[in-house]
């Protein structure tokens, strides 16, 4: 028995320009921010977002983590990532990546109609 998922989340990262996430290691909860981190420079996720621009810093004084990102068509949106867990910044940033995959997908359609037809 396979089990399918008919339509998968996007990864967090998919239609992004930049993503910089900043946290005090000293602080509670920081682990979205930490784990974004790992997430982000891993070695999938450089293989499968190339043009991505990651960046993170870790912060010497005791600031909210703050996840920064800017989205593929200019749009930028900025997280005090303690107030979120991961699936619900996924949640906000699902909006803007499910019009940018609609509009991925009518530029790259095999099914597009020529204009000059």
């Amino acid at each position: 028995f396979m089990k399918y998922t008919l339509f998968p989340r996007l990864d967090f990262l998919a239609y992004l320009r930049r993503i910089h996430v900043a946290y005090h290691p000293g602080r509670e909860r920081t682990e979205v921010a930490r784990r974004l981190i790992m997430h982000m420079t891993s070695e999938n996720s450089k293989k499968k977002f190339p043009q991505l621009n990651a960046t993170w810093e870790l912060l010497a004084y005791d600031a909210p983590a703050t996840i920064d990102v800017e989205f593929e068509d200019g749009k930028k949106k900025r997280f005090l990532a303690e107030h979120y867990s991961r699936r619900e910044m996924q949640d906000i940033v699902d909006h803007w990546q499910f019009d940018l995959h609609l509009k991925h997908m009518k530029e790259h359609s095999m099914e597009k109609v020529a204009d000059d037809e």
